[in-house]
């Protein structure tokens, strides 16, 4: 029988496995990836793997929730009173987010064959929920600003969240759309997202 970990040897183990995570799924991608390969490059028994996590797309997509914090907390930090053009500064923002998505291979591999299907079908409705709420909740300080400025926003958090998500999703079907319009579709996408989810007031 093992033994049990206490706290602080349950913290690195956890932070070795996303570690190793992390690097094996960047380098070999989601399917390609053992539980058995990550464990050994962190040093425990197979097995106990699943002390920690229910299965390898788990493991997964607590690494992109990391990635997306990431790309959450530019988005707060961000002053985009700091040029008086508020509403240009989120389209500026959004652009930019898309671009990073483009970039992200850690990211993009969800999207890859039937990597989205086999993680949702692995996670619990619980964990896709409070990821969800998340999002959501990741908008509030930004529409609290922009209200305070006088800008009026009537959609709601959820909903913001949703659009957003439809957004970085048009990254994934560039052939689809279309190679030689797709720029220009993103950045009209970006401008009726904004144009349509804040107005001033007067508007």
């Amino acid at each position: 029988m093992s033994r049990g970990f206490n706290d602080y040897e349950k913290q690195v183990i956890t932070n070795s496995l996303i570690e190793q995570g992390k690097i094996l799924f960047g380098k070999f991608g989601l399917q390609k990836t053992s539980i058995h390969e990550i464990t050994k490059n962190v040093g425990i028994a197979q097995g106990t793997f699943y002390k920690f996590f229910h299965s390898k797309e788990e493991l997964y997509f607590v690494i992109l929730e990391m990635e997306e914090e990431k790309l959450k907390e530019q988005f707060a930090n961000l002053d985009i009173f700091k040029d008086n053009q508020p509403k240009k500064a989120i389209k500026r923002i959004l652009q930019q987010m898309v671009n990073t998505i483009e970039q992200n291979s850690f990211i993009r591999e969800l999207y890859v064959g039937s990597n989205m299907e086999n993680m949702l079908n692995k996670l619990s409705p619980e964990l896709l929920d409070k990821h969800f709420k998340n999002d959501s909740i990741s908008f509030l300080p930004l529409i609290e600003k922009l209200k305070n400025e006088g800008f009026i926003i009537e959609e709601a958090p959820e909903t913001i969240a949703s659009v957003c998500r439809s957004l970085f999703l048009l990254t994934f079907h560039k052939k689809e759309i279309g190679e030689d319009i797709y720029t220009e579709t993103i950045e009209l996408f970006i401008d009726l997202i904004v144009d349509g989810l804040i107005k001033e007031e007067g508007e």
